[in-house]
């Protein structure tokens, strides 16, 4: 008995270092890319040698700039737009905190009929974070076919408003045709443009204020080329067609992108799904075998410690996918 105490304590504290590493490895990794990050901002400013007050002052006022000056209310309320902009290029009809509250019950539903059929916490908390991790990748799911779907429909849309301006539509009109030729998404894009300009709201701005509420970059490229041709002047037309063949040139590229990820990301939700799936099966075949996980201390340290790994895995494959460009 006293030899099982020992073994359980030993384990106890292995498990704590183990993670505790862990932890140490990430903050550390991170302190490295805000070092680096810092010192390429130095560079860029002309800091890279020692530093005066003058320049404290600089690099301080670049910091503010950035929003790292900004209250708590401010913080909240910027946090607030980007769960909204999130729910919008999802395509949710209504509000992400509905949402988000929807989850959360479904996140505490599922954990009590966990725990109910099987009788340990462990097991529920995992069951929620299934549902969170499934609502997390139906969520980036309907972004990614929403924003293709965006993409190209904005390509048409360009080429509608070239044709319109060179008929001799005023550039109103022209967005009013492609609302009318067009479905949504982005038929709903130019005819809120057309409504808000038709209340009396400047064009460059509602432009500025639609593409604001997005993520899409491709949006914001055409509506800071437009917001910049109305202010200097020059043919539209023109400005339409070029866009046009430089969003078509970003989406050849994100496409080529794709594929190249393809097998990484395959390789990455088999990884992660086949753990979780052979967990519920076993459970359900055989809980006599899964019984020790549940029941003993060395069993819930290490499904404790299974759930945190297989979670920094996802992490960890969902950053290698992701290409900067």
């Amino acid at each position: 008995m006293r030899l099982e105490s020992l073994l359980n304590v030993i384990i106890i504290v292995t498990v704590f270092a183990l993670i505790f590493s862990l932890w140490c490895c990430i903050l550390f990794a991170w302190l490295g890319l805000y070092l680096g990050q810092l010192k390429k901002i130095r560079q860029r400013l002309g800091l890279a040698g020692e530093e005066t007050p003058d320049e404290a002052k600089m690099l301080k006022l670049w910091q503010d700039s950035q929003g790292s000056g900004h209250g708590r209310k401010e913080k909240i309320s910027e946090f607030q737009k980007k769960l909204n902009r999130i729910g919008h290029d999802a395509g949710w009809q209504v509000s992400f905190n509905a949402i988000l509250l929807g989850v959360a019950g479904a996140c505490l539903l599922s954990a009590l009929l966990t725990y109910v059929f099987t009788n340990s916490k462990l097991v529920a908390v995992a069951c929620a974070l299934v549902v969170v991790c499934g609502f997390v990748a139906l969520t980036n799911r309907k972004i990614d076919k929403r924003t293709a779907l965006f993409e190209s429909q904005l390509v048409d849309a360009l080429g509608i408003a070239a044709r319109s301006l060179r008929a001799g539509h005023p550039l109103a009109g022209s967005f009013q045709l492609v609302s009318e030729e067009i479905g949504p998404p982005i038929g709903d894009v130019f005819y809120r443009i057309c409504q808000e300009q038709s209340l009396g709201l400047d064009l460059k701005d509602s432009i500025r204020k639609v593409s604001s509420e997005t993520s899409n970059t491709e949006l914001r490229l055409f509506a800071t080329a437009v917001a910049i041709q109305l202010q200097s002047g020059g043919n539209l037309a023109d400005l339409m067609d070029n866009l046009q063949s430089v969003i078509r040139a970003r989406i050849k590229l994100v496409r080529r992108a794709r594929i190249l990820t393809a097998q990484t990301n395959l390789s990455a939700r088999i990884l992660i799904g086949l753990p979780i799936f052979l967990f519920f099966l076993l459970n359900i075949i055989s809980p006599k075998y899964m019984y020790p996980l549940y029941h003993t201390t060395l069993g819930r340290y290490i499904l404790t410690l299974t759930i945190v790994l297989v979670l920094f895995g996802w992490w960890i494959m969902k950053r290698i996918t992701v290409l900067r460009y």
